[in-house]
This record gives C-alpha cells, structure tokens and sequence, in this order.
C-alpha cells in the first residue's frame, strides 16, 4: 500500500515537469502540485457542505477553488508554469478576501500565506512588492471591517473557522517542509558531485603525472640514444647491445599506454560489455604467448595446464584481465621463478589463480588493492615501472561482467590473485 501511495505523491508531484527544467523551478512547481492538489478534496468537500447548509455564495465561492485549483494543474501539464503561479495567487487573494468580508471564516491568515509563497516563486522585485502590497492591504482591510462592521452574511462558528485555519498552516507546512526535504537532497547531491570532481582532479593530476614522468622517461631515453647513434657516438654494436634494454622499455611503455587508454575511454564513455561463449583456456594461452618476451626475460618458468571449461564473458575484458595479472606477476618475480596458473568451478561460475613467488606486500597494501580511488604504482623487482591501473581496470571490467576478484599475499613469500567469471549456460 505504501509503495502505491508513494507512487502515486510521485506522479502527482511532477505533473508537467520535464527532464529539461531547471533544478528550482522543478522544485516549485511540484510544491504547487502538491498544495494545489491537498486542497482540491477541502474545496469539494466544503463546497457541498455549504451547499447543504444553505450557503449558496460560499458554496460558489468553494468550488470557484476547486475549479481553480484543476485550471492551475491543466497549466501546469501544458508546461505553462509562469501562469500557473500567477493564477495561485490571483485566485486565493481575491477569493479568500471575499470569504474573509462575506463570512468571517478565518482565511485571512492565508493572505499573509500568499506573500511568503511569492517570495519563493519569485525573483522580481517590483512582482513581489505589488502581491505584498496588494495581499496586506487585504489582510487590514479585512480586519479593520471585522473590527467595525458585522459579517454581511451569516458568520461561520468558530470550530469552521479554526478548521479553515488549521487546514490552511497545515497545507503549506506540508509544502514548506517538501520544499526543505528536496532542498537537502539536493544539497547531499551536489555535496557527492563535488567528492566525485575532486576524486577526478587527484586522478587527473596523476594520469598527467604518470603522462610527464613514466611514460615521457623511456621515449626521452630512447630519442637520445638515438641521437647519439645518428651522430656517431654510439656504434652500431654499442647500439646493439643496448636494443635489448630498451625492447623491454617499449614493452613496458606499450602496456602502460594500452592501460592509461583502455581506463581513460572506460571513464570517459562507460565500460560497454559485449559477452558470449568464449575459452577462458584460449585466452590465458594467447596472453602467455603475447607477454613471452617479458617472462622469458627474466627466465621464468610459466606454469599452465589446458582446460575445456567454457565462459560467458567479454573475450577482450577477459584478455585484459589476465593480461594485467599476468603482466603483474612477471613484473613482481625475481628471475628464476615460477608463475603458476590454477582453476577450479563449481555450478555457476569459473575461478582461476595467478601465483606468484615474488615481492608479496603488506596486509595493509593487500586491504586497500580493489577498494582506494588513489592511483599508485610500484616498482617490479627488476625496476619495471607501471602506471597503477591494471588491477582497476581488472576490476572494473570483472564487475561489469559479473565477476569478482581479489588476493592473498604476504611479504617476501608472494602472491595469488583470484577472478571469478561465469560460466556458459
């Protein structure tokens, strides 16, 4: 029941509001849906029980409300706002000022309602002097005739009056506090975006760091020993000698450019996934083959067995993924040792293990790898440099596939990293 009511407050609410209009006027005019539409059931109800007791003018003058109030939402879903408020306050002040001089029925309070609800609709100046101006002149008006002249009709009892009143404050506490309500929502809203541009300009500021420094260096390196050959200070043999140094820089500076682009597309466009029935197995076997010049460099022995199992997966995220982590071990071991691939599965999805038997880290860096927005790179054991993305980028792309990940590791001994991806229905 809740749920449909709260559908139904919604609904009501955002009668003629579009995508397009301004965060202040939205606000404003579901405040005027919501207060308009409070009353129309008072204006109906008490235009029939005026009606019944005889009250033929006050009855008129209720369901002239009433008629108000549904002209004033037909404006507001034609998307005539302006309009719409207009009417709002033309209708009440006219309306419950001959109310007030007719019947003493209380509504003058209401009169002093209305300038407040200018000042919020409002922002002209000489707009908003004029309704003041015109609504107290109502309000002394009405009080200076009950002060000396009786009702010209019957007056209403005091219980009418005190009604028309309570419903009257309570009408536009209601619209008040909703008004405060978005307000603050909007406020925790802008408060996020603002976390959120901040996390980007650190992020920013490293991805120009990362620019300036660890991928400028090896290009800067290169262009000068290349400088140095075209002049003849360097042989051709000297050169030589020195290619394979910088073979392993260039594959370095390619992994690091394939990262910084791949995690700068996916924040600025979206992470776009394209799944269907892929060897996991396939893949782990052509990333092993595409980083051979890497692992054999530091003559390391890759262990990895042929599996038939058959995933539900982006093949290219799936390729990213296993690149990273088996770019990060290679990077992590010291010569001579081993990287070790595992798998295992159950019902719905596949996990594979990278180990290794390198740096390792601290629980304190373990705690923080999937879950800080900091951007921090460390050096592998033979200098290797990185740019802190590729376990992001892991786990971005694994969330949007489904999957998860996370490690084990310890200082000195090594580390195993894990990714779930799920398996082909």
């Amino acid at each position: 029941m809740i749920p449909f009511i709260i559908k139904i407050w919604n609904a009501i609410a955002n009668i003629g509001v579009t995508d397009d209009l301004a965060f202040l006027e939205k606000k404003k005019t579901q405040v005027t849906n919501l207060v308009v539409t409070l009353g129309l059931p008072l204006f109906l109800y008490f235009s029939i029980i005026n009606s019944l007791d005889g009250r033929y003018l006050l009855a008129a003058l209720n369901f002239t409300m009433f008629a108000g109030g549904i002209s004033i939402l037909i404006t507001q879903f034609r998307q005539k706002y302006q309009l719409a408020r207009f009417i709002v306050i033309i209708v009440t002040t006219v309306i419950f000022t001959a109310q007030c001089i007719l019947f003493r029925n209380g509504n003058e309070l209401l009169l002093l309602v209305n300038i407040i609800v200018a000042i919020i609709y409002y922002t002209e100046a000489k707009f908003i002097v004029f309704i003041t101006a015109v609504n107290a002149l109502c309000f002394f008006w009405i009080r200076y005739d009950a002060a000396f002249n009786p009702p010209m009709h019957d007056a209403l009892s005091d219980g009418r009056v005190l009604f028309n009143v309570a419903c009257a404050l309570i009408s536009f506490i209601v619209a008040l506090q909703y008004f405060k309500f978005e307000q603050m929502a909007a406020q925790k809203a802008i408060e996020a975006k603002n976390n959120e541009l901040q996390a980007l300009n650190k992020t920013k500021e490293k991805l120009f760091s990362i620019i300036a420094h660890d991928l400028r260096s090896p290009i800067a390196q290169l262009k000068s020993t290349l400088d140095l050959v075209n002049r003849d200070y360097i042989s051709k043999e000297e050169f030589h000698d020195l290619s394979h140094h910088f073979t392993k820089q260039i594959d370095q500076l390619q992994d690091n450019m394939n990262n910084l682009l791949t995690w700068s597309q996916s924040q600025l466009n979206g992470i776009i996934t394209k799944p269907q029935a892929v060897s996991a197995s396939i893949i782990i076997q052509e990333v092993i083959d595409l980083l051979k010049q890497q692992w054999q460099a530091k003559e390391l022995q890759i262990q990895f067995q042929p599996f038939e199992e058959i995933v539900w997966m982006d093949p290219d995220h799936l390729k990213l993924v296993v690149r990273n982590l088996l770019s990060n071990a290679i990077k992590f071991s010291n010569k001579k040792h081993s990287i070790v691939f595992n798998h295992s599965r159950n019902n719905k999805e596949l996990t594979i293990s990278i180990r290794d038997t390198g740096m390792g880290m601290p629980q304190e860096q373990l705690d923080m790898l999937f879950t800080s927005d900091a951007i921090k790179s460390t050096h592998g054991t033979d200098k290797e440099r990185g740019t802190g993305l590729g376990l992001k980028l892991c786990k971005e792309f694994l969330d949007k596939n489904n999957g998860e990940i996370w490690a084990i590791s310890e200082l000195g001994i090594g580390s195993t990293f894990f990714f779930t991806v799920p398996l082909n229905k």
